[in-house]
Parts: structure tokens; sequence; C-alpha cells
């Protein structure tokens, strides 16, 4: 399965629209907005799921079917005879009425419909207004809007609109209902995708304004910031494992400026630092690829929590040290220097790791190095995407390992730091906004009606020294499963970076 579509930036957000809950509050330097539906080529559910296509401005293509066939490239949806001057839509008539030369139908997508006040049309674009979209509710703000960064927000019409039930809306509500009851679990062996989960979940309900839920998660976190539960342990024998639960209290404080969190975080930012190697690198270093989420995130966090540019030199400097010892000329990243595979989440994790990195890092020498890594890590992830049958959009256990099984963390990960390249403009072909757009698809048909995202694959080590061959086995034989959170994070961190308004990382 191969979706195409068009992919357009614009200088301005054509049409606000009210959610059920409004996307505002991202993270602590968010300006809160409200989201906006843009103008573009929008798409089409299929059979039950939706009648039509989205709204699009010029006559744009109606998109594919939820795992089905693509419609053909630029063929008006259904139904697209353009309203002339663009007039707007009556509040529950069942779509949008689109500008002149756009196409009018239902979207779909999650979210109450709304009944507000109808948009204007701008310059033949969509004018819609409260429109209730037929077979999938309103279509919801998966455009962006200005104000959340330093530059203008690439305007992305093609997250816009989902199959019905597989909307980010849809599917992180599902996703963090799932993680509530598990806000008391002990941190365990593979704490840190406990702790990634739960700051996914935080982040989450903050941005849909879910106040109710995300006072409970943060009620849950009381034990260790009131100290009846110890801690992960942060001396100097504690690995990058432990300390990434740092994390979490440093998203509680950015969240609600609770300073018994603050020191949990900074302490362990710090202590990560306090005897570092002779070239600036933290003794947690093990060069494993996992660490450029492990490490980065830590620093990263800690910078949101105080702006302190210390924390962001130190995620640069290691990240470019991990990218020389790691990446391979194709762009892809070994697990470890003595695990040659291409393991999936290995690759996952810096992915995510670098975009979460380069939302915060200024302008300079390593940003500009770290982007230019970045990017030919994307470019030699895209001819790995499985193109057709049940698992299109999915990435593999060992990346280039045709034999080796589609495995949804990798998936997760790779979505999530696509999106953030797209939602930021870092990326501007629309070969990845279609990357994108497959990989969350993917990821709506390995998700279940509780949330509960399926592949995953466990935890891990590396693989033993040997041949390429052998260590490829290694990975590829170990047994995927269902209601793990190193998958449920990561479907978190994508569920909310098509939803943000904003685009942080516009430098």
């Amino acid at each position: 399965m191969r979706l195409e579509n068009t992919y357009r930036f614009a200088q301005c957000a054509i049409v606000t629209l009210s959610l059920s809950a409004a996307l505002v509050n991202c993270s602590s330097t968010d300006t809160p907005i409200n989201p906006v539906v843009t103008a573009g080529a929008g798409h089409a559910g299929s059979g039950t799921n939706a009648a039509g296509a989205a709204t699009s401005m010029g006559g744009g293509a109606a998109g594919a079917p939820s795992g089905g066939t693509p419609a053909a490239g630029g063929t008006p949806a259904a139904g697209g005879t353009p309203a002339a001057g663009g007039t707007p839509a009556t509040a529950g008539t069942g779509g949008s009425s689109a500008g002149s030369g756009g196409t009018s139908g239902a979207s779909t997508s999650a979210g109450a419909p709304s009944a507000g006040a109808a948009g204007t049309a701008q310059g033949g674009g969509t004018a819609q207004g409260g429109g209730t979209a037929q077979g999938g509710g309103t279509a919801q703000g998966g455009g962006t809007a200005q104000g959340g960064g330093t530059g203008t927000c690439p305007v992305i019409s093609d997250f816009a609109t989902w199959p019905t039930g597989k909307s980010p809306l849809e599917i992180g509500k599902l996703a963090v209902n799932n993680f509530k009851s598990h806000t008391g679990d002990a941190y365990g062996g593979a704490g840190y995708a406990w702790t990634f989960t739960y700051v996914a979940s935080l982040q989450f309900t903050k941005l849909t304004e879910d106040s109710a839920t995300n006072a409970t998660l943060i009620q849950g976190f009381e034990r260790y910031a009131s100290g009846s539960t110890a801690p992960p342990s942060n001396d100097t024998s504690s690995t990058v494992d432990d300390r990434a639960f740092g994390d979490l209290p440093l998203e509680i404080f950015i969240e609600n400026q609770d300073a018994r969190s603050k020191k949990l975080g900074i302490d362990r930012a710090d202590a990560q630092w306090a005897n570092p190697t002779s070239d600036g690198i933290t003794k947690d270093a093990r060069y494993w690829a996992d660490d450029m989420f492990m490490i980065t995130g830590l620093q990263v966090y800690a910078y949101r929590a105080t702006k302190d540019l210390k924390y962001l030199t130190r995620a640069g400097k290691t990240m470019l040290a991990y990218e020389a010892a790691l990446q391979q000329a194709d762009g892809n990243f070994w697990h470890t220097k003595q695990s040659k595979a291409y393991w999936g989440r290995a690759n996952g994790w810096v992915a995510a790791g670098v975009s979460e990195l380069l939302t915060d890092l200024p302008a300079g020498a390593d940003r500009t190095a770290i982007m230019a890594a970045y990017k030919k890590q994307m470019d030699g992830l895209l001819p790995l995407q499985i193109a057709s049958g049940t698992d299109a959009g999915m990435w593999r256990q060992v990346l280039d390992l045709a034999s080796s099984n589609p495995e949804s963390s990798c998936t997760a990960m790779f979505t999530f730091a696509l999106i953030t390249g797209i939602r930021n403009g870092w990326l501007t072909d629309a070969k990845y906004v279609t990357a994108a757009r497959n990989g969350w698809l993917a990821l709506g048909t390995k998700t279940n009606g509780s949330g509960v995202l399926d592949k995953v694959c466990p935890g891990t080590g590396q693989a033993d020294a040997g041949t390429l061959a052998s260590q490829q086995s290694f990975y590829a034989n170990i047994a995927l499963g269902s209601n793990d959170q190193h998958g449920q994070a990561p479907l978190l961190w994508a569920a909310r970076a098509l939803l943000r308004p904003d685009c942080p990382g516009v430098h």
C-alpha cells in the first residue's frame, strides 16, 4: 500500500475549528493556540469508515481508502463539485464546502463535531465551518498553526483526516486509558519504558486538556515526589536506564512547577555528567544506539525545565559522537559497536532522540551536523518501509532483512521522527509525508480497541560477537508481543506529534 498525496506549505492557517478538547499547552514553551484545519489534499476513508473526501484547495486529490488501494493522484473526490465562492458549510450537514476549485465531501477524523461559526474561504480554498463530517466526526486539527516556534509552521493537510477509530486523538486517548492503571508499577528492569509511557501520557493529556486524567497521572507520581517510594539509583554505578527515570519528574515540573520533582530530575541530569570522559562525553555512554534517547532525552528535558543551554550542549556533543561511531553510509545505525545489525528499535531510539534534540537545539555548527545526520537517517529508512500487503507502512525488526517480522515500536518511533521533521519544516518533500501517513495508518491496524499496540519487541541486549548473519538472526528470532510499554510510549509520541498545533523546532 502506498498512498500518494499532495503536500503544501502555507504562510497562515486557513480555518480554525473547535474540538471537544482544545489542543493547547503542549509543553512549558508552547504558546496556547487553537488547532486548525488546513487546505490541501485530503484523504477519504473507505467502506464504513467515511464517505467522500476531506476538503482540499485547488482541486486536490482524494486520499487512499484505509488499508486499501490508493485513489489515483489528482482525481477529485466523489461529490467534489466546487461550491462557488467558498460558501461555508452549515453545521451538521455532513461535510464542509470547498472554495472555487476545491472538492467537497466528508472528512473522517476523531473529535467531537463542532457547531462553531463558519470559516471564511481564503484564496479559493476551503470555507469550512462547523459542519459535521459524515462517517467519522469533525475533521480535526491535524494541520499546523503559527506561534509555537520562531517561524511559520508548514501546513500538512495529509495529517488532518483519518479512518474512523484510527485518528491520533482516538488512539491516543485509548492508549492513555490503558496506561492509567500502571502508575503504581515498580520501576523494574525496563522501567525506562514505563517512564517514557508515563511522560507521553502526561503530555498527551496536557495537550488535549484532559485535566482529570492529567491530575490522576500526576497524583500517581506523588509516592516519588514525597519520598515514600525510593526512586531508581543515581550513584556512580547507575546506568542510563536508571537515570532515564529523570524524564518523568522533569515533565511534571514543566507542567506544574513542582520543585520536588525538578530536583529529582535535575539531580539525575547533572549526575550523568559528574565525571565526564576527556572528550566531554558522559561516562554513562555505552555506545549503544539506545543511549541516544536515554541520555539525550534526560538532558533535553533538563534544558526544558531550566533553559540552561549546558544541557543541550552535552546532548549535542554526545549525539555527534554516537553518530560518528554507529551511523553507516546508508544513514542507518548499528545497534552497538559490537552488534552491527540494523535492529529496528535501536534505530528508532536514535530517530526519536535526535528529533527531541533538534526541536530545542539552537542554530550553530552542532545543529547543522546533527540535522544532516538526521536527514541521512530518514532517507535511509524510507526505502526499507514495507510498501504493500497487510503490513504496508511498517518497518521490520531487522530493517534490511526481508525475512524479519514487521515490528511496531520502531515503526512508531520512525513515524514520530518523520512527523516531527515535517511539522517543523526540516523535511519538505512529499515522500516523507507519504511515509509518515502510511506509518500511522499501519500503527492503527496494529492497535486494538483498548489502545494496545501489537507486534512489539520486548527489551533486549546486544547480539553476541559473530557474523552479521548471526547477529541479524539474534534479533529476528525474538518473539514479538503486545501491550508492551516499549511500544505504547512511541505510539503516544506519534499521536501527540500529529495533534500538536505548534512547531517549536522551526529555527
